[in-house]
Parts: C-alpha cells; structure tokens; sequence
C-alpha cells in the first residue's frame, strides 16, 4: 500500500480544514513579513540591560564548573569504588588521588560521617557540603538534609536570577517594547524554578550498592541547573535584543493595554522635552556667542571681512541662488511636490522669512 492510498481516509479533513489554514497561515506570515517594522539601533537601555544579562549568563556558564573542583567532586568517581566499599578502603584510595597524597579537611570531616550505606546515599543526593555543614541533620530524618540544602542550592539561584530577569525586562531599564515580554519571561522563570524543585525534592534514584563509581544527582542537577539559566537568559536577551531594535520579529507587536500606551507617551514626552531643553541651551549660547560678536569692534571686522570674502569668491548672484539651482536639488524637489516644475524664488523667500523670524533677536538680542 502507498503512502498516498494509507492517506486517503484523511483526504477531507486535510483538503477541509488543514489546507485552508495552512493558506491562511502562509498569506498571514507574508503579509506580516512585508510589512513588519524596519530595524533601528540598540536603545541605550536596552544596551544596559543586554550588559547586565551579559555578566548573569557568564556567571551561570561558570558555576557550572564549580561541582568539578576537587573538594566538591564525586569521591566515588574519582576513587572507581562501590557505594558498599569500606571506609578505610575509599579513603585510602582518596588520599592516594589527592595532591601530596593526603586528605583535606573537607575529606577528614567526610570520612567521619560516611559510616553506613544510608548517608552515603544522602550524599550522593545533596553533596559533600550539606553532609558535612548542616549542625541539625540526622541520617534517620532525611528531610533535615532537604531542609538545609533546599534554600542554598535551590532556591537562592533561582531568585537571583528571577531578580536580574525583573530588571532587565524593566520599562525604567529596558525600556517599553522589552517590557511586554516581561510577564512570560517571569513566568516562564518560575515554571523553571518549579522544576527545579520538585526535581530535588522528588527525584531518588535506585543506587546499587555494589555498582561501581556511582553518580549523584547532586551533580547532575549542580551543573545543569546553571547551564539551564544560562541558555534561558540568552533566549531572554535575544527577545530584548529583538524587540529593541526590530529585528528577526516578523509579526507586528501586540496591542498594549491603556496604562503601558500612557507610559509610553509620558516617556517619550519627558525625551522630547529633554532634547527641546537642550537645543534652547544650545540656541542660548548661540544668541550670547552672536551678540559678543556684534558688540565687539574687533570680532565684528573679522566677521565682515569673512562674509565679503564668501561674496567675492562665490559671487552675488551664486550667493543668493545657492544650492537652489542645482540641477540635483531641482529634480528632488519637483519628485517631492508630484510636478515637473517649482517656484524656487517663492520656496526660497518663505525660507528666509522662516530663517529670519527663528533667528530674530540674534544681532540685537539681550546684553551679555
């Protein structure tokens, strides 16, 4: 039987419902890639941001490592022994592995808890430190070991990380279009967390204790969790990287709620009126720096002197059309109106009247 006779059966519901959609999906995705927005450069917050996503995820790519130091590795891998082994065996094997061939504080206090068959299950779950440090634990109550290991190694990660995921995606920091992925990528981190502790919480292997070099979820989860942060927050720096400059995004962006379209607005008012501000500073200084000029015998002569210079090199009348009657500037112009022809004396007397009445006051303007 071919492919196409074992379809059959199918046919209606593909040509009914699957091929209309995947139509209506294709002249969607087209439509949306011709007109999505045209890319623009990195936001200085968003740069900020991106920075300071840039340092969590070379933080979490090395706390990676961190499990493969030599106090903190699995000593039943690095000795090639069984969970049953004997104490004075595996230690002595230790020491024999360790630098100068003797055993190091962590290693002492270890070989003074690994005792039975039971602990050393428990250290394989939640590692060296938790055995040796926790003051209230007791074999016979493993719950007391999750109860000190839990908040450090667990929880502590995650919050930081749901802390630097909750700047970054900021309107104050990043800016408002990385703000409207904020609520799934918060949401997303606690769905990590989540797993991440029930995986603690519920996960108990099966150990055989006669199976050599036994590994420990301790640190399986140990370099995972990290290496998990890490390509989650790279994915969240992609978004922001996207939204901020209008790259790799082919649908238009969802409609924003009343409050984030005020904020926005406010924001982009109190920008304006920060760049209006300064070009008054600016127009200011020009005024104080003109009216110098003017009321300085000195710099007034060396100011005529250039203008007369201008005039005679370029000439009167090249002066006044100036770049006017270029033949390029010509072609613009009347591409910009929709006719073959412009009135250049009346664009450039209604020029001079703008420029005359912006800069009025500039010659006899307040004293200095």
């Amino acid at each position: 039987m071919s492919i196409l006779q074992s379809l059959k059966p199918f046919w209606p519901i593909l040509l009914t419902f699957v091929l209309p959609r995947a139509i209506g999906y294709f002249r969607a995705f087209r439509i949306a890639y011709r007109t999505r927005p045209s890319p623009q450069p990195l936001p200085r917050k968003a740069s900020v941001a991106l920075n300071l996503l840039f340092v969590t995820i070379c933080g979490f790519f090395f706390a990676s490592f961190s499990t493969f130091v030599t106090d903190q590795v699995n000593i039943f891998i690095l000795t090639n022994s069984r969970l049953a082994i004997p104490s004075d065996a595996l230690f002595n094997r230790l020491a024999a592995a360790r630098p100068g061939q003797t055993l190091s504080s962590m290693d002492e206090q270890l070989q003074a808890k690994l005792t039975s068959t039971a602990i050393r299950k428990l250290y394989l779950r939640f590692g060296p430190s938790t055995i040796v440090d926790c003051p209230f634990c007791t074999p016979f109550d493993p719950s007391t070991y999750l109860l000190y290991h839990f908040p450090k190694n667990v929880v502590f990660p995650h919050l930081f990380n749901f802390g630097i995921l909750g700047l970054v995606t900021s309107p104050t920091l990043a800016g408002f279009e990385p703000s409207r992925w904020r609520f799934y990528v918060l949401t997303m981190a606690l769905l990590i967390a989540a797993g991440d502790a029930y995986t603690v919480v519920q996960y108990q292997p099966s150990i055989d204790v006669n199976m050599p070099s036994p590994s420990g979820a301790f640190w399986v989860l140990a370099a995972l969790r990290p290496l998990a942060l890490c390509f989650y927050d790279s994915f969240v720096a992609f978004l922001i990287y996207a939204s901020a400059t209008n790259r790799f995004l082919l649908f238009s962006t969802p409609a924003k709620d009343p409050e984030t379209s005020n904020r926005q607005i406010l924001d982009l008012i109190t920008r304006n009126g920060i760049a209006l501000t300064s070009a008054a500073t600016k127009m200011r200084a020009t005024t104080v720096a003109r009216n110098a000029v003017v009321r300085d015998s000195g710099l007034k002569g060396t100011d005529d002197k250039y203008w007369q210079e201008v005039v005679d090199t370029l000439g009167k009348q090249n002066l006044q059309s100036g770049v006017w009657q270029e033949e390029e500037v010509q072609a613009a112009i009347a591409r910009a109106y929709g006719n073959g022809t412009i009135d250049v004396e009346r664009v450039r007397k209604e020029a001079d009247a703008f420029v005359k009445g912006v800069t009025r006051g500039l010659e006899h303007g307040d004293q200095v």
